[in-house]
């Protein structure tokens, strides 16, 4: 049963550790994180596993990559914060389990290294106090209608096996708003992020699975697999959604919303 949901950016620049004074530039995001954090928290008691998606890691072009490791760590090394280090208890049975029924859909990975498009979504509900295994899934480049039938998929798994999982989708959105923006400006990515945004505050599911993928690939998105992989997890289901909070700084769209579904 899905307990919890969420859509979580992934820039390590919000890590205080990392960003230092440049995280006052998207204390939104913080905040947010931070509310989402203790909104997950409030529910821990009735977690058993928190499932990340993320689009950095064990991408395929195939199928998405379930890790099945028992132990999962990482750190910041390679942005300056070697101190700042994660280490999470895995799902295995859970994971083989996925794998197995997702069929051509999924795909093992024995990775034991998390990215940070993992552990920046999991730094502030472990600030937070939760303290619960993890099931790492990288996302894959196919159709979002398969990646949401994944997700479908997925909370059947956890159903059948009697796991309730809290799930937080790592997205970043345009990596192009601004001149300043890594990988260049296009005007596309204000669009794309503006759309976005409303599909999300609407829970706009046709809207997201019907997405321009012209616009997207325009806009140098990383949001759209994972939140397929989500609302995949929750379809069917009564759901009280919320966006938290959208800001663009440093030329990256950051977006933080919760669903909780009314189970």
């Amino acid at each position: 049963m899905i307990i919890f949901g969420g859509i979580a950016p992934h820039p390590p620049i919000v890590i205080p550790e990392i960003g230092g004074k440049r995280i006052k530039d998207c204390e939104k995001t913080q905040l947010a994180l931070r509310e989402l954090s203790l909104r997950l928290k409030a529910k821990e008691k009735s977690v058993d596993t928190i499932v990340v998606t993320t689009p950095h890691g064990a991408v395929s072009q195939v199928a998405v990559a379930v890790y099945t490791s028992r132990v999962f760590e990482g750190d910041f090394s390679t942005f300056n914060a070697p101190k700042v280090k994660m280490q999470f208890k895995g799902d295995t049975e859970l994971a083989v389990a996925v794998v197995k029924d997702a069929g051509n859909l999924a795909l093992r990975t024995p990775e034991t290294i998390l990215d940070h498009g993992v552990m920046v979504p999991l730094y502030y509900p472990t600030e937070a106090g939760v303290k619960k295994p993890i099931l790492p899934i990288a996302i894959a480049d196919i159709p979002l209608t398969k990646l949401f039938e994944f997700g479908k998929s997925l909370s059947k798994t956890a159903e059948k096996m009697n796991r309730n999982l809290a799930i937080i989708a790592s997205a970043d959105m345009s990596h192009k708003l601004t001149p300043e923006a890594p990988a260049g400006y296009d005007p596309s990515g204000q669009d794309f992020d503006s759309r976005l945004v409303e599909v999300v505050k609407n829970y706009d599911v046709p809207g997201l699975l019907n997405f321009p993928a012209n616009l997207a690939d325009k806009a140098g998105q990383d949001a759209l697999w994972s939140i397929a992989i989500l609302w995949g997890a929750l379809d069917g289901l009564p759901v009280k959604h919320e966006l938290l909070s959208y800001e663009g700084p440093f030329g990256v769209g950051y977006m933080v919303a919760t669903f909780e579904p009314a189970n």
